[in-house]
This record gives C-alpha cells, sequence and structure tokens, in this order.
C-alpha cells in the first residue's frame, strides 16, 4: 500500500510538472495552436494565421492549406505568391524569359532563388544584374559584399 502510495504521488508530482512546462513556456507553434482553440474570435483567428505562416514557411503546404478556408483569402493569396515554391519558379521561369531585363528583374530573381534555397544560382543573378547596371548602390553593395 506505501509503496503505491509512493508511485501515485510520484505520478502526480510528474503530471504537475508537466502541465506547468506546457503552459509556461511553450514553444511557437504550441502558443499558436492554443490561440487558435482560444473562445475569443479575434485571438482564435490570430492563432490560426500563425500556425499557418508557421506551417507556410516550414515549407508544409498541405498542412497549412486545411487552415486557409478560415483566413484572409487576397492575404493568403498575397503571401503564397510572394513565397510558394511552384509559383516563385514560374516567376523566375516568366522574368527569365522577359526579352529586355533589368536589374530589377535579376534582383527579383535573385530574391526567389535566396527563397528556394539557390544560393549559387542567385549569386549570379545579382553579378549580372551588376553587370548591367554597376552604378547603382544597392546593387553595387550587393555585388561586394559577395566577394568577401
Amino acid at each position: 500500500m506505501k509503496v503505491k502510495l509512493i508511485v501515485f504521488c510520484f505520478l502526480i508530482l510528474l503530471l504537475g510538472a508537466n502541465f506547468y512546462f506546457f503552459y509556461s513556456s511553450p514553444d511557437i507553434f504550441t502558443q499558436s495552436k492554443i490561440q487558435l482553440s482560444a473562445l475569443d474570435g479575434s485571438t482564435s483567428y490570430f492563432g490560426r494565421l500563425k500556425l499557418w505562416q508557421l506551417l507556410a514557411q516550414s515549407n508544409n503546404w498541405n498542412e497549412a492549406a486545411t487552415l486557409e478556408s478560415d483566413l484572409n483569402q487576397p492575404q493568403v493569396k498575397n503571401y503564397k505568391s510572394a513565397n510558394q515554391p511552384d509559383k516563385l519558379q514560374q516567376k523566375i521561369t516568366e522574368l527569365n524569359h522577359k526579352s529586355p531585363i533589368t536589374a530589377d528583374d535579376y534582383l527579383e530573381i535573385a530574391r526567389m532563388q535566396s527563397i528556394l534555397g539557390l544560393s549559387s544560382q542567385a549569386i549570379d543573378s545579382i553579378k549580372k544584374a551588376h553587370q548591367l547596371d554597376p552604378i547603382r548602390p544597392d546593387v553595387d553593395k550587393l555585388f561586394y559584399s559577395l566577394a568577401k
């Protein structure tokens, strides 16, 4: 009987410690899920938006799609067009086939390539932008920061 009481107290202590650490400093996904389940509408929306954004940033677009129906669709569409890999690749292709490619186009291509993790191609795009407009300060600064 005494052993059962000690084990029971230990389990209660362990359970209490889990709840304490879970609610005192949860990670960002857990915080978003807690806000998502809130009864307050604005807190729930903010939690859903934050969780959607975290899933999208971790490139888990299928899971993020399950939360999209209750979000502001124009904002979701804008974020997807600026960050979703297939949309970025499509924009890169369109800009590469543009007839007079400008330094701004190459910088935009470099930005999208860096989001996609194509570092060497992004560097090449910055070099091309610098060849087209070598005296432009922002392009010049980017180009010479690559040399370091």
